[in-house]
């Protein structure tokens, strides 16, 4: 898997929040931390964040 370093800084400072679950490819899995504590601070519950041979999949409610 190619990871993508501008792929990853965009997941964890300026992921869309518009649609879940979303697909987040070539990201580092380390961004996983970073996606939910925003994902929290933004009041959303339920999150979790799963890892794939593609990227992350980011799930998460409001």
């Amino acid at each position: 898997m190619a990871l993508n370093l501008k792929a990853t800084w965009r997941a964890m400072t300026d992921l869309p929040t518009d649609h879940f679950p979303l697909i987040l490819p070539d990201v580092h899995k380390v961004a996983a931390f970073f996606i939910l504590r925003r994902l929290k601070r933004l009041g959303y519950s339920n999150c979790r964040v799963d890892s794939s041979a593609k990227g992350l999949v980011v799930y998460a409610q409001r």
